[in-house]
């Protein structure tokens, strides 16, 4: 039974449930950080609120317990698949592996803490919740690089331990800090709880700060490893992201400290959504290198940035005609004529797509602009959708020789498949929303949410390729573009959710930065 999927899957499988586990371990940080910084200093001074704030915190955090305890189930079920399946190693053996063992062990405690979270008459709960959650922390980071290391192994854990922690309490924090201003009602409260929650977050981005520094001094070491590796453009990628975190942390601590600009804390909550949700995708890429070795043990292929820019440089046109089918390598050994030909195929298909994504983009500015039929514009995804389904891999149904559910087993082959049908609800809903068919602001956020969802796993899409060098080619032209798709989700969620100032701008950005993935992809190259 382990062995009925093939190790790739597998692999982009556990890359999805350790994201999805360090989403689950914040929030249980979050929450204890909230019990430990937040309601138990401040009960004196916000009185009987406190209670009722403590008692949604503790079934959140509960929440984030079953859930974590579930995905590290998962995880461990997918691991062992990976070494039957990829190693042909014994389940019993397989159980015996180090990162077989400490999920066992965080999947323990997060049951645990779920438990004591739930027995809210404890009073002693909180410190027994933050003992468990420092062993989820320390699970988490034996089961990541740093555990693996075999010189400095000390300094490694101590900096992952850093860094998982200061991420993990400012991104698992800010749901906390939402649910504690649903709590209050008066100006001076807002203002105690944001201005609360600042000093709290200032603290756990200075630890995530610090452990990111130590950890790049160790893993990239060189400008050429964090340039010319995938491991360091990912690392690229969460530093521009934390960056925009950053700008949205200092945008709300300064409306903390002026209801009058803020009025209600309406702009905090707001762009504290959007911290949320782009702080999900750091995670996420996160989890993604922790898949793949770290730069500084990549030294024999890396890319110069000589070769980065002649791959990245628009200096062709695209490519609008496909070579023949019978060219391409189905069935048949693979020659240098028939990968030319293959590597054409995909970038016909990536160049035409480019064109329609930007002629959404220009759409949806247009529509803002007063022009009417712009409106339309979101039914292009299906187009998109039916052309990814139909071209994107020439060895499958509907015009290759194999079949739908047996070419499923290919990990490049599968997400596309998905991206494709997304596609379809992606563009009829954000269709209805313009055209006036769906007026609710749930439906309108329909667009965002997939739009950030696809981009995050555009960053963390993987190209099995056995040439490293070209494998981290063709991620560079991803990372951009999954970059500026999960600005484009989240920014439209602020055009949506936001108000005033803050609503016009992310009106007048989304659009640019959905045009920009069509640009990219527009030029996008597989050839030298």
């Amino acid at each position: 039974m382990l062995t009925t999927l093939p190790p790739d899957i597998l692999a982009f499988f556990a890359v999805i449930l350790r994201g999805l586990q360090l989403t689950a371990q914040s929030v249980i940080l979050g929450g204890v950080l909230f019990l430990f910084g937040f309601t138990r200093p401040l009960a004196p001074k916000l009185g009987g609120r406190v209670l009722a704030m403590e008692r949604t915190g503790l079934t959140w955090t509960a929440r984030g317990g079953l859930a974590l305890a579930l995905v590290a189930g998962l995880s461990i079920f997918a691991n062992l698949s990976q070494l039957v399946a990829g190693l042909k190693i014994e389940p019993g053996d397989a159980m015996g592996a180090d990162f077989v063992q400490w999920n066992l062990i965080m999947a323990t405690a997060a049951m645990a803490l779920a438990v004591t979270a739930r027995m809210q008459a404890n009073p002693a709960q909180v410190p027994s919740m933050a003992l468990l959650a420092a062993v989820v922390l320390g699970a988490s980071v034996m089961s990541s690089h740093a555990f693996a290391r075999v010189d400095e192994r000390e300094y490694y854990i101590l900096a992952d331990a850093l860094h998982q922690a200061g991420a993990s309490l400012w991104i698992g924090g800010i749901p906390f800090m939402l649910l504690a201003l649903t709590h209050v009602k008066e100006s001076r409260d807002r203002l105690l709880v944001g201005m609360r929650f600042s000093h709290l977050f200032t603290g756990a981005v200075g630890l995530l700060l610090l452990g990111a520094a130590m950890l790049a001094w160790g893993y990239i070491s060189t400008p050429g490893a964090l340039i010319g590796t995938a491991y360091g453009i990912m690392t690229g990628a969460k530093i521009i992201l934390l960056s925009v975190l950053l700008l949205l942390a200092a945008m709300n601590r300064k409306s903390t400290r002026s209801e009058a600009a803020d009025k209600g804390q309406f702009r905090l909550r707001r762009f504290a959504e959007v911290e949320i949700g782009i702080g999900v995708t750091v995670l996420m890429i996160a989890a993604s290198m922790a898949s793949q070795p770290p730069a500084a043990d990549q030294t024999q292929h890396q890319a110069t940035i000589m070769e980065i820019v002649e791959r990245m440089a628009p200096v062709r046109a695209p490519r609008l005609v496909s070579p023949p089918s019978e060219t391409l390598s189905i069935g048949i050994e693979k020659t240098a004529a028939s990968e030319t030909a293959d590597r054409m195929w995909s970038e016909f298909n990536h160049n035409w797509a480019g064109i329609f994504v930007l002629a959404m983009g220009l759409g949806a500015m247009a529509h803002r602009m007063g022009v009417g039929p712009a409106r339309h514009w979101p039914l292009l995804f299906l187009v998109i959708g039916t052309a990814i389904i139909i071209r994107s891999d020439p060895e499958s149904w509907p015009i290759g020789p194999h079949g739908f559910f047996e070419t499923l087993a290919d990990p490049e082959v599968f997400q596309h498949r998905v991206v494709g049908l997304l596609l379809f609800p992606f563009g009829l809903f954000e269709w209805a929303v313009r055209t006036g068919r769906l007026k609710s602001e749930r439906a309108a956020l329909i667009f965002p949410i997939l739009c950030a969802v696809g981009a995050g796993l555009l960053l963390v899409h993987n190209h099995t390729l056995t040439d490293v060098k070209e494998r981290f080619l063709i991620e560079f032209s991803h990372i951009p573009m999954g970059l500026f798709g999960v600005m484009a989700g989240w920014l439209r969620w602020l055009e949506i959710r936001g108000d005033g100032r803050a609503r016009r701008v992310a009106g007048l950005l989304w659009p640019v930065c959905f045009s920009m993935v069509g640009v990219l992809l527009m030029f996008y190259r597989e050839l030298p």
